[in-house]
């Protein structure tokens, strides 16, 4: 057995070799050490396993988070279906973590409800139930949304909320990603937020977003033309705001977080999951609603 089969872990199952050359380019750029292992070169090779794609990307075990980032940010706008969508491809150590905490101090600091009886616990999304089984690895909303499934970010959103939420209520003040610790150097280039996406739904149709709002659970704000607040969890309230375009100026959409947010969310990377967690819902909910996406 390679030495690297004890300590590397898969972030990422590759389409073709294309794809590999371009993650190995990036990952090169951001001194991340890294083996892919094609699925010809293995003993597998489709014989005994029914093999996904055409190989897989592994890095040591520390570098697992930073190499996720990078891969999500290179390949996130690609058409590709798979890249980080399915739930089962949140890391196990955040399942691990949240099996061995204690469901009173979980649910204390987060809001949420455990429910003995599943090993369940129930915390509030959006204005539905977000049920996370640590146990069982399966998280699911309750009701499902018809045009929505629990994807990988909303996973890794979930867990990490319930990790890491503490027993600190919103304080009511406003501020933009680039206001956090470390924000102005981190949410840009590919890690800017879903705001351009957010602006043109909201200048397509401005009606139907009222309404999406709506399905969601949002309520009015108080800024820019026009704003929204959004109670993603308990703890966690997020404030769209949009401005109009017209012939001179595009339309232009800005996120808020409450200042506390990063009690909840320590990592910056979180925060941009819980962006695109948001961007995803209210578009979801523009096809609910019969609207324009």
């Amino acid at each position: 057995m390679d030495v690297r089969e004890k300590s590397y872990v898969t972030v990422y199952t590759l389409a073709n070799r294309f794809e590999a050359d371009i993650v190995a380019h990036a990952l090169e750029q951001e001194n991340i050490p890294f083996w892919i292992r094609s699925f010809e070169d293995t003993a597998y090779d489709g014989l005994f396993v029914v093999q996904k794609g055409w190989g897989h990307v592994l890095v040591p075990r520390q570098h697992y988070h930073n190499a996720i980032r990078i891969i999500y940010a290179l390949l996130k706008n690609q058409p590709r279906k798979g890249l980080y969508e399915d739930p089962d491809e949140v890391d196990p150590a955040l399942w691990d973590e949240l099996l061995g905490l204690s469901a009173d101090d979980v649910c204390r600091a987060s809001g949420a409800e455990y429910d003995k009886l599943s090993g369940s616990y129930r915390v509030p999304f959006f204005n539905r139930t977000l049920v996370c089984n640590p146990e069982r690895r399966i998280i699911e909303v309750d009701p499902p949304f018809s045009a929505l499934t629990v994807d990988f970010e909303t996973a890794l959103v979930g867990l990490n909320y319930l990790i890491n939420a503490e027993p600190v209520e919103p304080l009511g003040k406003w501020v933009g990603e680039k206001d956090l610790p470390g924000g102005f150097v981190f949410f840009q280039g590919p890690h800017q937020l879903p705001t351009r996406p957010l602006a043109e739904m909201f200048q397509m149709n401005p009606e139907d977003m009222e309404k999406a709002v709506e399905f969601l659970g949002g309520v009015r704000g108080d800024k820019g033309d026009c704003s929204y607040v959004f109670r993603v969890f308990p703890r966690v309230p997020v404030m769209v705001i949009f401005w109009e375009g017209d012939e001179e100026f595009d339309p232009q959409a800005a996120l808020r977080f409450d200042e506390t947010i990063t009690r909840h969310f320590p990592v910056l990377d979180q925060i941009f999951a819980l962006s695109y967690v948001l961007y995803r819902h209210i578009k979801g909910a523009l096809k609910e609603i019969g609207g324009t996406a």
